[in-house]
């Protein structure tokens, strides 16, 4: 492209990003504002342009980077890039170095969700340091990494919610670049000889969203040429959509108020989209983190239906009586504790724990089932009524079959080879009245559990991905 008509297109793409933070008010005077910067084409680029109008809108800029110890030497190059970047231009720059995959390990996140949950732990932190009460996080997500957002989201079975794709502004993030496709960012790079890295893993297949990025968008941009433009109207009719049935859900949640909790009537004269967001709202309220699908419809039968579910942080969703409660765990217990209602459990880490009968193949070959059947020496009800299911706590002990005395949980777990990452995950089963735990993940049943009585399986499946 010839250098004026370069020139010409950066000038249409800067003006852009300018509605862009006009629209939505990005940077009141004065504000400090945090720049990702990974040393990619999208955050050099947004980087730039603040640096560049930095005293038109009256900021602070500070540059932020993530070394997230996945890459190692090209890591180390990224970050001596974006050091480099930021000294030729006086803009302040902070690092933390964070290994990413010990921590995903730790917490039981994927890798995505644990890098993100460190990106933006640092910003706000490096905010904080600036002690300014209006503060910016600026992201460089762009048109192309909201379709490719929308595009797996709605392969997830989305609803409004997660088919709104990114939003411009979310709290104190800001994306300044949402309005410009990838391809207009590289041209702004090329245009101002802006130097920039390229990420390896950018290419390669094994990210599903690599895998949209080079497979699905292309065959849709040949239906449509301005796929990015039309899905950002999209985004912005489904969020206004989203918006709308959140607010009348807060109303109703906020009208079935009663005492400490919120009267099952009313909630249970609500249509499914409303109900559905004023449980969300409710569980929220008292400290849950990210909900699932199935963690959303389980509150929504137990509405209904009566009974109880644990949801994301350990939070209790319990309908008793004529109201529905929404309790978090108790502060001076670890981990967290649910009760089996007929003999299943929907799980805070998203996982299912069911009780069944054992088939006649598990029960002709227990020694292959071993670690996930257990004999009941008490009744039915016990299974269906009086079990619990929970995680590890200190002092836990645990007293294997044919032994009389119990041991150490922790000690058995190490021995059966359970990495330390792992044990505080391991769930285990009791009964209530009883101190001794009847089955523990990894070891098998324990004590009289594991002797004569009804056959049970217990299976754990596994949260969707």
């Amino acid at each position: 492209m010839p250098r004026e008509a370069m020139k010409t297109a950066v000038r249409k793409t800067e003006e852009k990003i300018e509605r862009v933070i006009a629209r939505h008010r990005m940077f009141p005077p004065g504000c400090a504002v945090v720049a990702g910067l990974s040393g990619g084409a999208d955050s050099t680029a947004l980087t730039h342009f603040l640096y560049t109008r930095r005293a038109r809108y009256g900021i602070v800029l500070i540059a932020a980077h993530i070394n997230h110890g996945l890459r190692g030497e090209e890591a180390d190059a990224d970050e001596a890039a974006a050091r480099r970047f930021c000294a030729e231009r006086g803009i302040p720059f902070r690092v933390f170095h964070a290994d990413v995959a010990a921590l995903a390990r730790e917490q039981g996140l994927c890798l995505e969700d644990c890098g993100r949950r460190v990106r933006y732990g640092f910003f706000r932190s490096v905010l904080q340091e600036q002690g300014c009460a209006l503060g910016r996080i600026a992201t460089a997500h762009t048109a192309s990494d909201n379709a490719e957002t929308m595009l797996m989201n709605l392969a997830r079975g989305a609803g409004t919610h997660g088919l709104r794709g990114i939003l411009p502004v979310r709290g104190q993030v800001v994306r300044p670049l949402l309005a410009l496709t990838r391809a207009e960012v590289e041209a702004y790079c090329a245009c101002y000889g802006l130097p920039f890295v390229q990420d390896a893993s950018n290419d390669s297949e094994a990210y599903a969203r690599n895998r949209v990025r080079h497979g699905a968008v292309p065959v849709l941009r040949t239906l449509n040429p301005a796929l990015e433009d039309s899905m950002l109207r999209a985004a912005r009719l489904l969020s206004e959509d989203d918006a709308l049935l959140t607010e009348q859900a807060q109303a109703a949640l906020d009208t079935a108020r009663r005492g400490g909790g919120w009267d099952l009537r009313a909630l249970r004269e609500l249509p499914s989209p409303l109900l559905s967001r004023a449980l969300m709202a409710a569980a929220r309220s008292a400290g849950a983190s990210r909900l699932t699908l199935e963690q959303v419809d389980a509150m929504a039968r137990a509405v209904r239906e009566g009974g109880g579910v644990c949801v994301s942080g350990g939070i209790q969703i319990l309908a008793r009586g004529n109201t529905l409660f929404a309790q978090s765990p108790p502060a001076e217990e670890d981990g967290w504790c649910v009760s089996l209602h007929g003999g299943e459990a929907l799980l805070p880490d998203g996982r299912r724990l069911r009780l069944r009968p054992a088939n006649r193949a598990e029960a002709e070959n227990p020694q292959k089932f071993y670690n996930f059947l257990f004999h009941n020496p008490a009744d039915y009800d016990t299974i269906q009524n009086d079990l619990f299911v929970r995680t590890r706590r200190p002092g836990d002990r645990f007293r294997l079959p044919g032994r009389s005395f119990t041991r150490p949980l922790r000690r058995l777990l190490a021995e059966a080879g359970v990495p330390p990452a792992e044990r505080d995950s391991c769930l285990l089963l009791g009964q209530k009245g009883r101190e001794e735990l009847l089955w523990a993940e990894r070891l098998g049943p324990g004590g009289e559990w594991a002797g004569e009585g009804a056959l049970w399986r217990v299976e754990i499946i596994e949260k969707r991905k």
